[in-house]
């Protein structure tokens, strides 16, 4: 495991540790990230210092007016999203019982995308 993994993953398992009153969470390796995973569904990921929050049409908006942005990275040279992931605001990840609402919403938002 690189240094960057092994610190992706330190990362990961804290978030793991601020939700564990909310639910029971696993961790994954997922192209360079760490995912975060509730009863088999993607809800978060971590990466690169980050953690990204799945959204839907709905959630989008209140990332959007927080100054939020999509889980970016770069392939073959070009800066590329990953649009359906966006990074929690700060205010959020400071506040504990903020963040368990904003997590059961990512949940939600990855459930509805499994059902299609």
């Amino acid at each position: 495991m690189t240094q960057q993994s092994q610190k992706t993953q330190a990362f990961a398992d804290h978030y793991v540790d601020q939700l564990s009153s909310w639910a029971k969470i696993t961790t994954r390796p997922l192209f360079g990230a760490v995912a975060l995973y509730r009863q088999d569904h993607v809800f978060a990921m971590a990466w690169h210092g980050g953690i990204y929050f799945k959204v839907d049409d709905d959630s989008r908006k209140k990332y959007d007016a927080a100054g939020s942005h999509a889980l970016g990275y770069e392939s073959e040279g070009e800066e590329r999203a990953l649009k359906s992931y966006w990074e929690v605001p700060a205010d959020v990840v400071e506040d504990h019982e903020q963040l368990q609402r904003w997590a059961e919403r990512a949940y939600r938002a990855a459930v509805k995308s499994a059902k299609g």
